[in-house]
């Protein structure tokens, strides 16, 4: 068994497409769909409105809880800098600016627009020479 893909449950597949074309990916298919593709290479993250999962679970999904959270390995603190101050940028909020975790990875943590944590990493320091 082999873990292919990741789906995340959104409440406005416009505001959803935004916000994950803005942090690096790009839509695949219709964007007026209630199920879309990101580019990601290896593992597959879809995005799947409430709406269409109501249809196959049977109930709406809640929207509580920090329950999942996805972590992108990034090739160095610059870029993960870059990509928070892009996103703050935007209006988005960082829910843990970058900071040098004590586990040795340079981290930080940004919300989608419907609150799931998304990690940012890179192995090493801020500032070391080839960190990622």
């Amino acid at each position: 068994m082999k873990l292919d893909m990741v789906g995340i449950i959104v409440e406005s597949m416009e505001e959803a497409i935004l916000f994950y074309e803005r942090f690096g990916f790009e839509a695949l298919g219709e964007k007026e769909a209630d199920y879309v593709e990101l580019n990601n290479e290896g593992m597959r993250i879809s995005l799947n409105t409430k709406k269409m999962i109501e249809g196959i679970y049977g109930y709406l999904p809640k929207s509580a809880g920090d329950k999942i959270e996805l972590a992108f390995i990034c090739d160095s603190p610059a870029e993960i800098d870059q990509l928070c101050e892009k996103m703050k940028g935007f209006g988005y909020e960082l829910f843990r600016e970058p900071w040098q975790a004590f586990w040795g990875q340079y981290y930080a943590i940004i919300k989608d627009p419907d609150g799931n944590l998304l990690s940012l990493f890179c192995n090493g320091e801020k500032g070391a020479a080839n960190a990622g």
